[in-house]
Order: C-alpha cells, then sequence, then structure tokens
C-alpha cells in the first residue's frame, strides 16, 4: 500500500475499536453539541447539525459496525469531513466517535483476511489495516462509505413512494 506511504491519518475510538481516516479529509473535529433528529431516517443517520452555516448529515458509525451505541452522545466528539466526489463538488459528511486520538502516520499492514475479522457487509468499509505501536487500526474508505449510504438513502425513499 505505497499510496499510504506519505499519508496522515486521523485516529479515534468507536466501542472498543480504533479507526482512522485520511486526515486530508478532516476539516474540523469538535465536542458534540446538540442535533435535530431527522424522523424516519436510517438507523445509523443520527439526525442534522448546523456546523458553520452548513447543514451537515450526522452519521453514527457505531450503528453501522455493530457496535452498541448510548443514545447519550454528551461524551462523544464530531468529525466533521469533507469527502472528494467525482465531477462533483466535495460531500460534507460528520461522523460520531466515542474519543479522538492523534493525527499521525500509521504502518499498514497485509492482513490474513480480507474482511479483517468483522461482519462482511461492514468490511467493505475498511481500506486497509494499520498499526501504530502494538495497536492496530482499521483505516475507513470514506468514499465507499458515503456512496453506502447514498444508496441506502435512495433504497428507503422509494421504499416510501
Amino acid at each position: 500500500m505505497d499510496e499510504d506511504k506519505n499519508e496522515n491519518f486521523f485516529s479515534f475510538t468507536l466501542g472498543t475499536g480504533m479507526f482512522a481516516v485520511p486526515v486530508k479529509f478532516v476539516k474540523e473535529v469538535f465536542e458534540f453539541t446538540s442535533l435535530t433528529p431527522v424522523p424516519n431516517s436510517l438507523p445509523y443517520l443520527r439526525g442534522v447539525m448546523n456546523i458553520r452555516g452548513s447543514v451537515v448529515s450526522i452519521l453514527d458509525l457505531r450503528k453501522l459496525f455493530g457496535f452498541n451505541p448510548s443514545d447519550d452522545l454528551s461524551q462523544t466528539s464530531v468529525i466533521d469531513l469533507e469527502i472528494p466526489r467525482e465531477n462533483e463538488k466535495p460531500f460534507e459528511l460528520s461522523i460520531i466517535a466515542d474519543s479522538v486520538d492523534v493525527v499521525s502516520g500509521l504502518y499498514m499492514i497485509q492482513a490474513g483476511s480480507a474482511s479483517y475479522g468483522i461482519p462482511e457487509e461492514q468490511s467493505q468499509f475498511v481500506r486497509s489495516v494499520a498499526r501504530r505501536g502494538e495497536q492496530f487500526i482499521l483505516v475507513l474508505d470514506l468514499i465507499k462509505i458515503l456512496c453506502f449510504v447514498e444508496s441506502d438513502v435512495d433504497k428507503a425513499e422509494k421504499a416510501r413512494a
């Protein structure tokens, strides 16, 4: 994975797992304040938040990955992301993190399994496995996550129609 050699990553925790995203996609990080729930939305879309004048969807990856999230978000952080899209302007999306860690380079490793030990449906969201010291970190593929969410929203809208 030579493409990752000079790339820095922002790491954070979800449940008991450590995850990372390329730092180039991170706009800002802040403590959770409040959000507006959206009725009949998908379970992992917690609502929307006003971030510097933009209405941004809040994605709870804990629900997407099958962790047991709490409804109490007061001790969480929000990572505001800007995800590039082909021939379109970047898509702004925020994710909830149980805690935030650091920005650092990561050592990518070859995993013994393509699923990384997570359910098959969620393994598509993992770009690679990295290691920092003795800790393993799942590097997320934000573009695949965004495509999945957009597809899921389209299916839900068509089912309601």
